[in-house]
């Protein structure tokens, strides 16, 4: 899962958790994030540690931590470099306002680790309802079996392997290897998860972004190359919002 993104579903989690258990917030890791810094809107002043960051938005009365991203992005081959994923956190408080808290990331070469300040900005224009999450898994499952053969088709055994993995992963297979970034959630939640987390492949050098499309313009399939990809894309974004924003409602 593209980093900036899984930092976000991090902080979406605890909080919602946190408060849907009047608990308090569960440390993060550091991973690879070198300092975390919140800057706060409306003269709150600013914290390097999340569970402040949370103790400070629930005295401003928050309700909710919502998880926002598109589901098309202009240019898949960007989402390899950082600050491209455009997705950030919507809170909405008990008086109906809402902020938006977005990550600006920097690499820190020296200590081979990232920064990132999320600032808070006041969302005067906000919906008046909050947005509605499917699940949509089944067609997830769909796409990963086209998207499954076209690498086949194009000889890229290690994505053929990866989106197979990520069929299993869906469909609870005990077989399915991979990384559990998201361990102790509740079903179906922890499954949809892990299953986005793998079926992630939009990077950089290495990544289906990088030699895919031209394996497919050389056997005539850039065009389904294209539109598998997109879809693959969309249903990534959307079955993460549907879980992480659904897990502690």
């Amino acid at each position: 899962m593209n980093g900036e993104v899984y930092d976000l579903c991090k902080l979406t989690l605890h909080a919602n958790q946190a408060l849907q258990s009047n608990t308090d917030f569960i440390p993060l890791e550091k991973d690879y994030i070198g300092e975390r810094k919140f800057v706060f809107s409306q003269g709150f002043g600013f914290t390097k540690h999340a569970e402040e960051w949370f103790q400070v938005c629930r005295k401003r009365g928050l309700t909710s931590v919502i998880l926002l991203l598109p589901t098309k992005v202009k240019d898949r081959g960007l989402l390899g470099f950082a600050n491209a994923s455009r997705a950030y956190l919507a809170l909405v408080r008990k008086d109906g306002s809402v902020s938006c808290l977005v990550p600006t990331w920097t690499y820190v070469k020296e200590k081979k680790l990232w920064n990132v300040v999320y600032r808070e900005t006041e969302w005067t224009d906000a919906p008046k309802t909050l947005p509605v999450f499917n699940d949509e898994t089944e067609a997830f499952k769909a796409v990963l079996s086209e998207i499954k053969e076209l690498a086949q088709t194009i000889g890229e055994p290690f994505f053929t392997d990866c989106f197979d993995t990520t069929m299993k992963i869906l469909e609870g297979d005990p077989t399915a290897e991979y990384r559990d970034l998201f361990p102790g959630l509740k079903e179906p939640y922890h499954r949809i998860l892990n299953a986005v987390s793998k079926a992630d492949v939009f990077g950089a050098m290495g990544s289906w972004n990088d030699s895919p499309p031209y394996e497919a313009q050389e056997k005539g399939l850039k065009d389904e190359y294209d539109r598998l990809s997109d879809a693959l894309l969309r249903l990534i974004r959307v079955n993460l919002m549907y879980a992480v924003n659904t897990c502690y409602s």
